[in-house]
């Protein structure tokens, strides 16, 4: 029997492949680990004096950016924000947290190249849908985000210093929703003034034309008919149309505008303003809700009484200085016309322009007063 030939072996590489971490940080769990982690719903963080904060699922919280070092100073508007979407750990020493970014402007101008980042504030974000891994190590503290939609007529107040959004950025399609876009409350836009204001604005119309409109639908108000409106002489009967309805006259105004409180008349009478020491949402929540009573006082021929527990917390606030010093002047003892004067006029062409008023100290006050149209369709803002 002949001899066997030998037979030629190789022995296999070994491959150590490193594990996939989820997330950058080089010590993040594996997938598989992540799997078996123990899950919390909170967690806790101590500073150097060991107080302690809990976090937990679905709070904002502020991250302290990479290169940044604990104790070192550093700006609000600086900080990362996430959103908590999960949280596991190995021991109580090695908590992870699942994560969803919050954007800025600038990061969000990197995927999408039309987003025009200087159109935002410093402290505006984008909620994302990028999920990230991280230490619990890096968390700094809870942050209040409030959403900020430009169409609601009942926006909360969202003040200089406070984190907010109004748009998402997706890292996938590399886009960002809903389109950038501005809203009166006739045609359903509101604007900037600073978007507005320029040397080729026209002259402001009444002020009184700001409560002659139904501030949800831009419809012109139906006053109720007085003796002298319905004593006419008797009338064919007209088909209905669906033209426009006319302006309201305000003949009889007057005496329905005396039986108001005169703070409910002034803060009805503000035009829409955002932005300034107003905030970012401005003052546009405060004057609707002021508005909606007037209408409804009006339509009823009622006195408006406990208007003030309908107006929403904190509403003053969101008035531009000097507001409540303004002149409701509803004309001479059985005039039928009612007119809301402030001290002085200020035309929309003339943005430095100023309105001096006089206090009991005799000295001059300063303030601005711009008061707006829709470029669009001519209405009250």
């Amino acid at each position: 029997m002949p001899k066997g030939r030998p037979r030629l072996t190789l022995k296999k590489k070994r491959t150590n492949q490193a594990p996939v971490r989820l997330g950058r940080d080089k010590d993040a769990p594996t997938a598989d680990e992540w799997a078996i982690m123990h899950q919390y719903r909170t967690f806790q963080v101590s500073d150097e004096d060991r107080n302690e904060f809990d976090f937990s699922i679905d709070d904002f919280a502020r991250v302290l950016p990479n290169k940044r070092e604990v104790g070192e100073p550093i700006e609000t508007y600086e900080y990362w924000v996430c959103r908590i979407l999960d949280v596991r750990a190995k021991d109580v020493t090695d908590v992870w947290v699942q994560v969803e970014w919050l954007y800025s402007a600038r990061e969000a101008a990197g995927i999408d190249r039309k987003f025009k980042a200087s159109h935002c504030g410093k402290f505006e974000r984008l909620k994302s849908n990028h999920v990230d891994y991280i230490s619990s190590s890096v968390f700094d503290g809870l942050v209040q985000v409030k959403h900020y939609d430009e169409t609601a007529l009942d926006q909360e107040p969202i003040g200089a210093d406070e984190f907010y959004y109004r748009y998402t950025v997706d890292i996938i399609k590399k886009s960002i929703s809903p389109t950038p876009r501005a809203t009166c409350a006739a045609c359903r836009k509101y604007y900037h003034s600073s978007c507005i204001v320029s040397p080729s604005t026209t002259a402001f119309r009444d002020r009184l034309d700001f409560l002659l409109a139904d501030p949800d639908t831009g419809a012109p108000l139906q006053l109720p008919l007085n003796e002298s409106a319905s004593a006419g002489p008797p009338t064919k009967r007209r088909r209905a149309s669906h033209a426009a309805i006319p302006s309201p006259n305000p003949m009889g105004l007057g005496p329905l505008l005396a039986a108001l409180p005169p703070a409910l008349i002034r803060a009805a009478a503000q035009p829409i303003v955002r932005g300034g020491i107003l905030g970012v949402a401005g003052n546009v929540a405060a004057v609707v809700a002021a508005r909606r009573v007037v209408c409804g006082a009006l339509r009823e021929g009622t006195a408006a009484e406990g208007w003030e527990k309908r107006m929403p917390e904190g509403w003053e606030k969101t008035m531009p200085p000097g507001w409540d010093e303004e002149e409701v002047v509803l004309g001479e003892a059985g005039a039928e016309n009612g007119v809301l004067t402030p001290k002085a006029k200020i035309s929309a062409s003339s943005r430095g322009s100023k309105r001096k008023g006089t206090k009991g100290n005799g000295k001059a006050k300063t303030s601005v007063m711009v008061v707006l149209d829709c470029p669009v369709c001519g209405g009250p803002i």
